[in-house]
């Protein structure tokens, strides 16, 4: 079901007119809803139903209107803003009181949000053109993205350059912390509270030694062979630890998502590689673990779209609109012998994400056979163009379609990319012989992190819709597609401790945790591994370490603390939660706590 909602806040909402209708829930059966806007802020709420998050499909937003729309934005439950990196920084920070919660937050925030791959473009060093266009990188790539998160919430932050990796260090409670997004671990300091510091870490390697090091967000237990000396040698080798700020430059350019949508134009994001086309295909053959494709679609009525109002580099031309001639864009002072040379203007195709493919359809108009009407792609740095079509022989209209695929992909990603015209006409016939262009319709080809997209989830949410358009009145259309899921619930919660006691005290510094089972709604199945956390933390938002944040292997209600991590006299957290049979991952469960004797051991 969907519902209209006007917002108690003190905005101006639209009244959004709509009709949407919904099939009866079928599993597996694509759901699609679709709202018009016409204020530049809006505020809907979308009902999903089904036993678990669904799987979101595809997100368009479309101009149908007359004027055009610059920056439509679209947040889920206050999600997915990620305009710029202040707004990415203001996200992740939101709740965060202290900068030490400020520091953890960007850190943990980045770890799953990201796999192991370079991308091909140096702009992917800034998080907001990584986590918006890629969601890959390696550590050089986290390591800035955690330094620009931090600056951009108000903290310091560094990057180091270590034997064979890349880490980052954010400044807090008076001193340097190590927080390595890639590897995603950090380091409990001697003291069993603190973050540890490079430079501690580099005369202390046993407390490297006695930290795992996580790969995915459940597989959190022991280290392979090898792996934990692995990072070991990484920081203890000192001669070549430097403090660097190559990446500082894309950290800190004012990159954004800014994108105007003109007059028929759509914006087409899928969660998916729906057109199997990613960066570097050509360069590097391994494809990227997880990726998504979205589209970008001019395709104006030139009968009422001026494009005099978004042509460049315009050189003796001119539109209907502005002389009531056709074709739609023409030759304004028709060449002699005196004037040869031709017309020339470029249409500029700019997109928030990079463009790795397109193509290009349009209508030539040449009126005389010796006139010309020709089409060349250009990069903006480049320089330069590469011819794509002559109209040279003969008259009348041509009707041509462009592949722009061997163009864009000949370089890295790009995200502006010029079609240039070259029009060439005769004054001197009786009567005037015109050149230009009537029809058109360009196709972008994008990437998109699938992290990045406004995403539904099970239950009721609230998406909001604003652009800065001003007073305007715009005609945008948006519509979601999902798929709902059916049939598989996820397991129950851990609510009961049976030792140590709920509040209870230990006088075991590695006591056994031990937990009544979670159920499982779905007959046959049942919870079959669980994960702990141990923490400082009354909410347990994250771990002490990451050597208490562990899973336990089997369907075996208890868990053993590895010893050296806690401290006599102190008061702990932990949690639980269970993955079924099926793999389906139940919440976190209640907080429990228990407390260290003074003489624990």
């Amino acid at each position: 079901m969907f519902f209209l909602k006007r917002s108690a806040v003190p905005l101006l909402y639209a009244f959004l007119a709509f009709s949407p209708s919904i099939a009866p829930a079928v599993e597996g059966e694509l759901k699609t809803f679709s709202l018009v806007v016409t204020e530049p802020q809006a505020e809907y709420v979308v009902e999903v139903g089904g036993t678990a998050d669904p799987e979101n499909v595809e997100i368009t937003i479309e101009n149908l209107g007359d004027t055009p729309v610059p920056d439509p934005r679209i947040t889920v439950n206050g999600l997915y803003d990620w305009y710029d990196i202040d707004a990415m920084a203001r996200e992740i920070t939101a709740d965060c009181t202290t900068d030490e919660e400020k520091a953890l937050a960007i850190w943990q925030w980045v770890l799953w949000k990201r796999f192991q791959r370079s991308p091909h473009d140096e702009s992917s060093t800034n998080p907001v053109r990584a986590m918006n266009c890629y969601g890959y990188g390696i550590c050089g790539h986290t390591s800035a993205w955690v330094k620009g998160l931090a600056t951009a919430a108000g903290l310091k932050a560094r990057i180091f350059e270590i034997s064979g990796h890349t880490i980052s260090e954010v400044y807090y409670n008076g001193g340097w912390h190590m927080l390595d997004g890639n590897v995603k671990v950090f380091y409990l300091a001697r003291d069993n509270r603190t973050i540890a510091s490079l430079a501690e870490l580099e005369q202390d390697p046993w407390l490297i030694e006695r930290t795992i090091h996580p790969r995915d967000p459940w597989v959190r237990q022991d280290d392979p062979p090898g792996r934990n000396q692995q990072f070991v040698r990484y920081i203890v080798t000192t001669r070549d630890n430097e403090e660097g700020d190559h990446y500082d430059p894309e950290i800190f350019k004012d990159y954004d998502m800014s994108c105007t949508l003109k007059q028929g134009e759509r914006l087409t994001r899928w969660w998916g590689p729906e057109l199997n086309i990613f960066e570097g295909r050509d360069k590097d053959p391994l494809v990227p673990e997880r990726y998504a494709n979205g589209r970008l679609v001019w395709e104006p009525d030139l009968q009422k779209t001026d494009l005099f109002d978004y042509i460049e580099i315009i050189d003796n031309v001119i539109t209907r609109q502005r002389d009531g001639l056709d074709p739609a864009i023409h030759v304004q002072y028709l060449q002699d012998k005196l004037y040869p040379r031709p017309a020339r203007f470029a249409l500029p195709i700019h997109s928030p994400y990079p463009v790795v493919g397109g193509r290009f359809r349009c209508t030539l108009v040449k009126e005389d056979d010796s006139g010309t009407a020709a089409v060349a792609f250009g990069h903006p740095w480049k320089g330069g163009s590469e011819e794509l079509y002559t109209f040279r022989w003969g008259s009348g209209e041509e009707d041509i379609e462009l592949d722009l695929d061997p163009s864009i992909m000949k370089a890295f990603p790009v995200y502006t990319y010029y079609l240039s015209f070259s029009l060439k006409g005769r004054a001197e016939s009786d009567p005037p012989r015109q050149a230009g262009v009537e029809r058109f319709r360009s196709v972008s080809d994008l990437q998109v992190s699938p992290h990045s997209l406004p995403a539904l989830s099970l239950g009721r949410n609230v998406v909001r819709y604003r652009d800065s358009g001003g007073t305007a009145v715009r005609n945008v259309r948006i519509t979601h597609t999902w798929r709902e899921t059916v049939g598989n619930h996820a397991p129950g919660t851990v609510s009961s401790a049976v030792s140590p006691a709920e509040s209870g005290e230990t006088g075991s510094l590695a006591p056994t945790l031990k937990w009544l089972s979670a159920g499982d709604p779905d007959p046959g199945d049942k919870a079959e591994d669980y994960q702990v956390m141990v923490s400082l933390r009354p909410d347990c938002r994250w771990p002490l370490s990451p050597s208490l944040y562990r899973n336990v292997g089997s369907e075996k209600c208890e868990w053993k603390v590895p010893g050296s991590f806690l401290n006599p006299g102190t008061t702990y957290y932990w949690r639980v939660r269970a993955r079924d049979s099926r793999g389906a991952v139940g919440s976190w469960g209640k907080v429990f706590s228990f407390r260290t004797a003074a003489r624990a051991r």
